[in-house]
């Protein structure tokens, strides 16, 4: 298979056969009306993937090969003009006029730098298709708002997309619920990250390199394979530009907080750009919950001719978590008399440290305007290293905790991945076609190593009120590791389809074959093999299907859809007496209905019923049980808006009824009807910001957010409850040029509330009132 995967590369670098030399072509965009130059207008050179923005005065600048292009002029309340021009000498002067707009510009790419509101072309989808036009439910968070927001990490910026509940657990785990299901699937600019798919769960470093964050939601296994049932997260990480730019950030903030990330970014040369982020964050931490994320990343982009492009992008990253495993909870959900929400009960010496590497190379190759190949090549190197006191069990008398379960493992998982895809744009009869053609290979080795914790510091019991938390050492003794080795082959066709201005599609097809060998050996606290274990393959092979309809009674401003997607998740659980699952599977029905009126808002609403069959439940520490399905049934309204200038607000509301279904009674344990975990009901998610753009006050901006989550379940049985709660968020900054101070201040009301639990009644309270203070600097 790696063989395979290189030989694919070589292939398409085959297509580099020559190098040219650089013309530079440059101008000014001036508006019709007013003759003026017009600042921010956007240039895309369409047979390469590049592009520069004007400046001020509308000035602009760019240098390409020689050859015959076509040049794509945008700004937003102008009609496009595509310039066609052919490079055959050393410069050359291109100066465009644009007139006016009715209905504005028609497709938006977020570039991070000002909100943009929700009608852009998202990567997550691949075929390069507007919002509007595809039959699917889509969301982002670009990097405006997680400066206004002045969020570091995914989950706090994840908040602010509907229908979507970001929950850290552990201290440092992080996962989300998805119109109710915890199955998703995240990825880092398209790249699968595979060990949310094995655990549910894994940490992720600072934001110091992202750029936004895109959401797809329901089942996407067309595009990106299994276990994609409540949606897709995808990271876009900031890409270098044609223009020197460079960004600081520095905050301090409540509980000894500061971050600082930094980041810088441009021309090389002609042909060679590049980008460089760096991010740092320190905080003793909400209930002495201490974290320490570092990161780094390097990103080359290089136009290797007119047709042909090369990416390489670089990150690493070393982060350390205290670990945290929330507070025991009476059995009718309250607080135990006597303890205090803000006193971490865990053990001084508990960790979760996290080291990660991720390569990715890309190539593309335009044959021309129509037809382009890319080939994508991945790898990344994880390790987590985890030891906490997880299972605090409370004493007859409530008076005493007893850290009663030490729990050690340290994952290592290297994952190989390759995409190969081939897009054509083309014509049967009248009816134009977006199609894309791939396959994928995914080579995952990931071992587990599990031993012993011991010391006096183990097994200890602690005071409720004012306890000694340090209790003597502890460490962990190696003896046995659990390897994962798995190698996933698909092939996939979509093609969106265009009847008519009124009539689109969407239709695709996947082919997965997975095949996984699981087994546990023994080994010493060296790491040596002791006595292998057994092995246990479990192949399996699914189709993935998706089909959608969209109607637009009015063009480029009214969308009604309807999709239907379907859900594969093979089975990794092999039981301590060799026993295993069937697949999971399920599906999604989508209904909605969209709306845009330029750059002023946008709306969705939609309603959906999901299903997912063959449900595996931990029924203790080493077993597992298949209990049944469930299903979500539900709707979302999601909303952007400027309808001044100055003014931005996104809100959203969902309602999700996500259930256990009656499957199967003589293994069911679970009483149907019963909700699923973590799955409220109902959520509201707000976001407003005005800021002044005249007078004296010019610069100054304001920012109020809030978030309500509905009482949820902490376990299938639905015998703890996690109260519904509301926080409010705002936010006070001033820019001049190029500087910007802000005060952002986290649950002004200081509202105790709970976010998540472990062991079904051990609840993690959401932080108290908080501030952070931040300068920033972008030249």
């Amino acid at each position: 298979m790696k063989k395979l995967v290189l030989c694919s590369v070589l292939l398409l670098c085959a297509f580099t056969a020559y190098t040219q030399s650089s013309i530079t072509i440059s101008g000014t965009v001036k508006s019709l009306a007013s003759g003026k130059g017009i600042p921010n207008v956007s240039i895309s050179i369409q047979q390469t993937n590049q592009g520069v923005i004007t400046d001020e005065k509308g000035r602009y600048s760019i240098s390409l090969e020689k050859g015959n292009y076509n040049i794509l002029f945008s700004a937003i309340s102008y009609q496009e003009v595509i310039e066609n021009i052919i490079l055959d000498r050393e410069s050359q002067i291109l100066d465009v006029t644009l007139k006016k707009s009715i209905t504005g510009l028609e497709e938006v790419l977020i570039n991070g730098g000002n909100h943009k509101i929700n009608k852009e072309v998202l990567s997550v989808n691949k075929l390069g298709v507007k919002n509007i036009d595809i039959p699917v439910t889509t969301n982002s968070i670009n990097g405006e708002m997680m400066l206004q927001r002045n969020v570091s990490d995914i989950g706090d910026a994840v908040k602010s997309v509907t229908g979507v509940r970001p929950i850290n657990r552990y201290g440092g785990f992080q996962t989300f619920r998805i119109r109710g299901f915890n199955n998703f699937v995240l990825l880092v600019d398209g790249v699968r990250d595979e060990r949310h798919n094995i655990s549910t769960s894994a940490p992720s470093t600072n934001l110091a390199s992202v750029e936004r964050i895109e959401v797809l939601k329901g089942p996407a296994g067309v595009l990106y394979g299994h276990s994609a049932l409540g949606g897709i997260i995808n990271i876009v990480r900031k890409k270098p530009t044609h223009n020197q730019k460079a960004n600081f950030k520095a905050t301090y903030g409540s509980y000894d907080t500061y971050n600082i990330e930094g980041g810088i970014g441009g021309p090389v040369s002609d042909k060679l750009r590049y980008r460089v982020d760096v991010g740092i964050t320190r905080t003793k931490g909400w209930r002495d919950y201490g974290v320490a994320t570092n990161n780094g990343s390097l990103m080359l982009d290089y136009t290797l001719s007119a047709n042909d492009n090369l990416k390489f992008y670089f990150q690493a990253n070393k982060d350390i978590y205290d670990t945290d495993t929330g507070i025991p909870v009476n059995e009718n959900s309250s607080v135990i008399s006597g303890m205090d929400p803000e006193t971490r009960y865990n053990d001084p010496q508990d960790y979760l440290k996290h080291k990660r590497f991720d390569y990715q190379i890309n190539y593309s190759h335009d044959f021309n305007s129509n037809l382009k190949i890319s080939n994508l090549l991945s790898y990344s190197n994880d390790d987590i290293d985890y030891l906490s006191t997880e299972f605090l069990e409370v004493n007859p008398t409530k008076d005493s905790i007893t850290r009663a379960f030490p729990f050690y493992f340290n994952h290592q998982t290297k994952t190989l991945q390759n995409q190969l895809d081939l897009s054509y744009k083309f014509k049967t009869s009248t009816i134009e076609h977006k199609a894309l053609l791939g396959n994928s290979i995914s080579i995952l080795d990931r071992k587990t190593f599990r031993g012993e914790v011991i010391g006096p510091g183990t097994f200890t019991t602690i005071s409720i009120q004012n306890p000694t938390l340090n209790q003597g050492h502890i460490e962990a003794i190696d003896n046995q590791v659990d390897i994962k080795e798995e190698i996933v082959y698909a092939l996939y066709l979509q093609d969106w389809i265009k009847f008519s201005n009124k009539f689109k599609a969407l239709i695709g097809l996947r082919y997965d074959t997975f095949t996984g060998t699981y087994y546990r050996d023994s080994i010493d606290n060296n790491r040596d093999l002791i006595t292998p274990g057994a092995r246990t393959e479990i192949p399996s092979s699914s189709f993935s299907y998706r089909a959608g309809i969209v109607y637009q009674p009015i063009k480029d401003m009214v969308s009604i859809f309807a999709s239907y997607s379907n859900y594969f998740k093979p089975s990794r659980r092999v039981t301590p007496d060799g026993a295993i699952f069937d697949p999971e599977t399920g599906f999604q029905n989508e209904l909605g209905i969209k709306f845009q009126k330029n750059d002023l808002f946008t709306a969705t609403f939609s309603a959906y019923y999901m299903l997912k069959n063959n449900i595996v439940e931990k029924t203790s520490v080493d077993n597992y049980q298949q209990i049944g399905s469930a299903d979500s049934k539900g709707i979302e309204l999601d909303i952007e808006s400027k309808p001044v200038k100055g003014l931005y607000i996104k809100a959203g509301y969902a309602f999700v009824d996500a259930k256990i279904r009656d499957y199967n009674k003589i293994l069911q344990t679970i009483p149907a009807g019963n909700r699923l975990p973590y799955a409220p009901k109902n959520s509201i998610n707000f976001w407003g910001n005005y800021e002044f753009q005249k007078g004296f006050l010019q610069g100054l901006g304001t920012g109020l957010g809030l978030n309500y989550v509905d009482k949820n379940f902490t376990n299938s049985s639905n015998t703890y409850t996690l109260p519904a709660y509301t926080t409010v968020d705002g936010s006070l900054y001033y820019k001049a040029k190029k500087v910007r101070i802000g005060l952002n201040i986290n649950n002004i009301a200081d509202t105790l509330y709970f976010t998540d639990a472990i062991y079904s009644n051990q609840f993690f309270p959401g932080q108290g009132r908080n501030y952070k203070l931040s300068l920033a600097y972008n030249f």
